[in-house]
């Protein structure tokens, strides 16, 4: 017994000249690290799940990092790799690319490290835990918006509406599927999907100019735009051309987006993601992860956003970025 307490002595003895102490040694070697790998941090969407994921690792000790995909399918093939040779004890991942990401999430199962798959749902790898908004369902509740407002206009659901495609983007297609289903059930509707040649808002208004080109004054009624860039790109173009027929639906809350419903003259309704929600439970599933659990899926709802709720959404939201802001 005297042998091991000299022993035990002699180690927080040199601990202690090192200017260090034992509870500090021991919590260094028993830190768990994890890997948050945005897919567009261009969008606040991922900025702010990426300051919940850290935030909620901060209160449990767990140190995170954050790397940013920047829409880039090999970018992000690459940081997987990284991470997995930098041996992180589980990866946070949202997909530029579902079908791309899928042999890097092979590589991380070889490695015996965990992933989260976070926004879009991955099909064909193992994760430990999928959590995101459901897009189909979003996709519906700003369909179901869509028939209300054409209801609204011509006292029964009909008119022209154009849905904004980029079919590499499987949320879009997610989104674009249950908006177009919503509306299907209404005979007098005419829906024609679009596809932008970029992902971006300047991909969107490059587009949007063409359609209000071939759709003169009167002819279109609704332009949906299912993710923030096409949403805003579309908006800037009608908006220039000053066309106060045509209304905007679109999905995610970024600011261009909100401060335009608050206008409400083209901008009309967004369907929001909770992206706190989105991270606290990736996070929360990575850290169950890291002890060998599985969560599966986790559904986090969308939010419908319009002129009549916008000012308590923005109140709501700024008070949680307010929080956030030491965490981005």
């Amino acid at each position: 017994m005297k042998k091991i307490t000299s022993i035990v002595l002699s180690v927080s003895m040199a601990a202690g000249a090192l200017g260090m102490n034992t509870a500090v040694v021991h919590a260094e070697e028993s830190a768990k690290k994890v890997a948050y790998i945005s897919a567009a941090n261009q969008f606040d969407f991922f900025v702010y799940i990426g300051a919940e994921i850290k935030k909620v690792g901060e209160e449990n000790g767990v140190q995170v990092d954050m790397f940013d995909a920047a829409l880039d399918v090999s970018k992000e093939a690459d940081l997987m790799s990284q991470a997995i040779l930098q041996k992180y004890d589980a990866i946070i991942v949202g997909p530029v690319d579902t079908q791309a990401l899928i042999p890097s999430i092979k590589e991380a199962n070889d490695a015996g490290i965990p992933v989260i798959n976070y926004d879009s749902f991955i099909e064909g790898a193992e994760v430990y835990a999928r959590v995101g908004s459901g897009n189909k369902e979003m996709g519906e509740t700003a369909g179901e918006y869509a028939a209300d407002m054409l209801k609204e206009k011509y006292g029964e659901v009909k008119g022209n509406v154009i849905v904004l495609s980029y079919p590499a983007l499987e949320t879009m297609n997610q989104r674009n599927e249950g908006f177009i289903e919503a509306l299907k059930e209404y005979p007098d509707v005419t829906i024609k999907e679009e596809t932008v040649e970029e992902c971006t808002a300047e991909g969107g208004q490059k587009l949007t100019d063409n359609l209000l080109i071939a759709n003169p004054e009167g002819t279109l009624d609704i332009i949906y735009g299912s993710n923030a860039g096409v949403a805003l790109g579309a908006l800037a173009s009608v908006s220039s051309a000053g066309r106060e027929d045509i209304a905007l639906v679109g999905i995610d809350n970024e600011e261009g987006q909100l401060n335009a419903l608050k206008d409400g003259r083209y901008y009309k309704a967004t369907v929001a993601q909770d992206s706190y929600s989105i991270g606290e439970e990736a996070m929360n599933a990575a850290l169950s992860a890291i002890e060998g659990k599985k969560t599966g899926d986790v559904v986090v709802p969308g939010i419908l956003v319009t002129a009549d709720n916008v000012e308590d959404y923005l109140t709501d939201d700024q008070a949680k970025k307010d929080e956030l802001e030491e965490y981005k």
